[in-house]
This record gives C-alpha cells, structure tokens and sequence, in this order.
C-alpha cells in the first residue's frame, strides 16, 4: 500500500502491503484492515502537525509586534497578514491537484508522468505568484479597503503585505514540491519542511522585529521579512530533496516545448479545483462580512471563539482528508478499485469518530470552554446558547472533508466544483429568507453554516456511495 519509505523503495512496498491485505481481509471487509489503518495514520499523523505548524507565522509575528510599545504595528501585521493569507488560500487548489494527478501517476508505475505533473505545478506557480507580485498594489488597495483600518494601521499594513507577497514564488513552489511528496506517499518530509521555515522565521522575527545583537529595530517591516526569508529557506530545501528525487525522470526538453506537453487534464483538474475553493473561500468571507454588519462587540467576539473552536477540529480531519487523497490516487492508479473505496470508508471512520468525540465534548463542556477564552458574561453567554451548532457540527463537517478527499484523490473535480456551487447557493438562500422574513442575526448565520457544510457532506456522500468517482478517475486517466 502507501508507504513513506523513499521512491525506489515505494513500489515494492505497495506490492508486499498489498499481497498481505488479501490474505488478512478473507471473511470481513477491507476497509477493518490494519495495514490501511496504519498508512492512514502515518500519513495523516504529520500532515495534522504540518497544518498546525502553517498558522504559526502570523502567530509569532504578532507576539513578537505584540511586545512593542506602538500597537499599530501589531495591528498593521494583522490586517496585511489576514489579506495575504485570503489571496493564498485561494491556491490551495495547487496542493489538491497536484498530490491526486501525481498519486495517480505514482501508483501506476509513471515515474516520468509524476515528474511531469510537478513540472506543470511548478510552472502555475511562478506564473501566478508573478502576476499576484505585479498586481500587489490593487490587492492592497482593495483588501485595506474592505478591512477598513485607519490611515495609520493601513500604512503600517501596506508596506507588511507588499514585503511578505514577495514570499508567493516560495510558498507556492514549496507548495507544489510537497504535494509531489505527498502524493509519492511520503508526509515526513513536508512536515519537517513546515517545521524547519518557522524555526526560521521565529529567528528572524526575534533578531529583525525588537533588534538585538547589534541589529536595530525594523518593527512590522523586520517580521515582514523574516517570513519571506523563512518561506526562501523552506523553498531551497524542498528543492534539494525534491530533485534527488525526480532527477531521473525529468526531462530537459519540457522547457522548451512546454506548449507540446498535454496540459488539458492538468488544467481541467486544477481549473475545478481553483473554482471550488474560490467558493469556498468567498463563502466563509461572506460569513465574516455578515457577522460584522450585526454591529455588536459582543456578537462579534463570541463569533470569533466559536470560529476557533470550530476550525480546531478541522485540523485534526483535514489530516485523513489529505492521507486519503494520496491513498486513494495510488491505489485507481494501480488500478485497485477494492482498496480505493477500503481507504476512503476507512477514513471516513477515523474522521466520524473524532468528529463525534469533539461534538460531544463542546456540547457537555462548553461552559467551561468559553470562560477559557474569555470572562466576559455576555460573551460566555452568546457561546453557550450556539453551542450545540459547533458541537453539531463536528461530525458533519468531518465528513465533508474526508469526502473532499475521496473524491480530489479520485480526480472527480467536476462533481467536487458543482457540489461546492449547490451548497453555497443553499447557504445564500438560507441567508436571504431569514434575513427578509425575521431578520440578520448570528443564530441565523450559524445555522445556514450548518446548512452549508451538511449539504457538502451529503453531496459527496451520495457521489461516494455511487461508485461514479471511481468510473471518473478510470476515464479520466484513460484519456
């Protein structure tokens, strides 16, 4: 099965793996097989670690800038920092893409394939990290715009944001490598990658922010810069070890005859996948939007915490999510419908289950779970009453993503896009009807969030039931 040993070593260990799985599962289903349990956690164990290391740039910044006497640079970072993270969250399609088309390839035997798969991503990602360098004054214009910060934060922002775009060609690059990784079965490696480029940057933000050793202070522009350096550090890794990897594969001639190569499965995958997470990402900006128009300092705060509650679970689900694209892309490469679907049921239980652990803790222990945010009572009491929708949540948003992850390892991205597109329009009608009928209020939001992601779970259950994401990936592959 998948393995996290080094390429050349990768396809006799699916084989071994796989002779044994045939063995063990006589007499009960496949996916109770604790091969694909075990590859599941290996792989997931360091994408959760990955994915909460990501939020720790911003975070050291702003502990950093937090110790400085003007607090309009904290403030500054923030604002430049929540408009970078907008736009770059718009590229996660790259990452998608990128692990399920090379998985595919992977698992079937085309080292060459694979490469060339990377060398596609690689090419989207400097070409879109140039134009989003080109184009870094109107994002600014128009991200400060919508934040509305004062003439003095705006400043101090603008000048955050237009150092840390610089970043773009590392980060997406970085991006693109570790996918290629990821869909060659190996997690490790990315995880140390994000490990080693915020180590990298907490040593920058600590020499460049306050000054020390000699160096003066460069305040919100020395934390801008020393993200971008540690994004560079992270990129020259990922390079190094990327290319022992590909070198015997790669062919110099795609340089020169990039128009020849077959970009159109490429881009149909990655074009579904940009859409959708557009969507996505327009879908909870909406949702930010609406809170803030309640006008209420205690509407908002309450949001704020039952966001982070929400989204620390998706951490912890997001790991399966990525672990079965991976799995599920080698194994329709091989050809394997059986341990296709085995995997992503078998995903779908780990996800459930700590969806379900995590509902329930919220809903018994919320009380206590706002006063650790905050002791403001009407605070607490907002978080108590909506509660139930995180804890209800949980469950139904775990199966949301593994799904996603079924299906993007499937390369199924046009039902993906289309469910994404239904699910938003319920949550907007949900919206508008309870907005016109009795009025905008956070319970509302909420439950047209629970709305939102129960209809992406459905979708795409319904679509993992059908069997048809495996009929798309056979044909797709096939073309």
């Amino acid at each position: 099965m998948v393995s996290l040993l080094p390429s050349r070593r990768i396809e006799r260990s699916v084989t071994a793996i796989s002779e044994r799985d045939t063995k063990a599962a006589a007499g009960r289903p496949l996916w109770l097989s604790k091969e694909i349990h075990w590859d599941l956690l290996r792989l997931s164990v360091p994408t959760v670690i990955s994915t909460l290391a990501v939020p720790l740039l911003g975070i050291v910044d702003t502990a950093v800038l937090g110790r400085l006497p003007d607090v309009e640079q904290l403030a500054g970072a923030a604002a430049g920092g929540v408009i970078l993270s907008v736009v770059l969250q718009m590229f996660f399609f790259l990452r998608m893409g990128t692990t399920a088309l090379v998985a595919q390839r992977w698992g079937a035997g085309d080292r060459r394939g694979a490469t060339l798969v990377l060398f596609q991503s690689m090419t989207i990602a400097v070409v879109f990290s140039a134009a989003l360098i080109l184009l870094r004054r109107p994002v600014s214009v128009i991200g400060f715009a919508l934040v509305g910060a004062t003439p003095e934060v705006t400043a101090l922002g603008d000048a955050y944001f237009k150092i840390r775009v610089l970043e773009a060609p590392f980060y997406l690059m970085t991006l693109a490598l570790t996918a290629f990784m990821r869909g060659q079965g190996d997690a490790l490696v990315p995880m140390y990658i994000v490990i080693g480029v915020n180590i990298v940057n907490i040593v920058g933000d600590l020499l460049l922010v306050p000054g020390t050793w000699g160096i003066p202070s460069f305040g919100v522009v020395g934390a801008a810069w020393a993200s971008v350096i540690a994004q560079g550090s992270g990129w020259v890794a990922a390079v190094l070890i990327g290319w022992r990897r590909v070198r015997d594969y790669w062919d110099r001639s795609w340089l020169r005859r990039w128009r020849q190569l077959p970009w159109q499965r490429f881009f149909a995958v990655q074009t579904h996948l940009f859409v959708r997470t557009l969507v996505l990402v327009l879908t909870f900006a909406a949702v930010t939007s609406l809170v803030a128009r309640l006008e209420s300092a205690t509407l908002l705060a309450a949001h704020a915490i039952l966001m982070q509650l929400w989204q620390l679970v998706s951490h912890g689900v997001d790991g399966f999510a990525f672990a079965t694209e991976t799995m599920v892309g080698m194994w329709l490469g091989r050809g394997d419908q059986l341990r296709a679907r085995a995997s992503g049921t078998a995903a779908l239980v780990w996800g459930l289950g700590i969806g379900t652990l995590f509902g329930a803790a919220y809903l018994l222990f919320v009380d206590g779970v706002a006063a650790f945010f905050t002791h403001n009572e009407d605070v607490i009491a907002v978080v108590v009453s909506l509660g139930w929708a995180v804890a209800l949540s949980q469950p139904v948003n775990a199966a949301a993503y593994v799904f996603d992850g079924i299906l993007i390892g499937a390369t199924d991205t046009l039902y993906l896009r289309n469910a994404m597109l239904l699910s938003t329009a319920v949550f907007a009608g949900i919206i508008a009807a309870g907005w016109l009928t009795a009025g905008l209020s956070l319970p509302l939001i909420w439950w047209a969030l629970l709305v939102f992601m129960a209809m992406r779970a459905v979708t795409l259950g319904l679509r993992f039931h059908s069997g048809r994401w495996v009929d798309m990936a056979e044909r797709a592959a096939a073309s």
